[in-house]
């Protein structure tokens, strides 16, 4: 059972995305030492925009070519339709 997490708040937009980018690394690496690997389900939108473009510019060490992302949507789709 994984440990109980309490609410954090930031004061800033930059403030939250750079925790959640060092959160990211943290489990990611974690994940890479325990499976060899780790995967990831993005989220679409433009919430999550500035924590991936913090990511792409900031994270370079990261051993992206072990990190697997899929992509997710909120909303249901047909099989036929992109």
């Amino acid at each position: 059972m994984s440990p109980t997490r309490g609410i954090e708040v930031f004061p800033t937009a930059a403030d939250l995305f750079h925790a959640a980018a060092e959160e990211f690394s943290r489990i990611g690496r974690q994940a890479i030492g325990a499976q060899g690997r780790f995967t990831v389900a993005l989220s679409g939108g433009s919430t999550p925009k500035s924590l991936y473009s913090l990511l792409a510019s900031s994270y370079a060490d990261f051993p992206w070519a072990r990190t697997y992302f899929f992509f997710g949507d909120r909303a249901p789709r047909p099989a036929h339709r992109p």
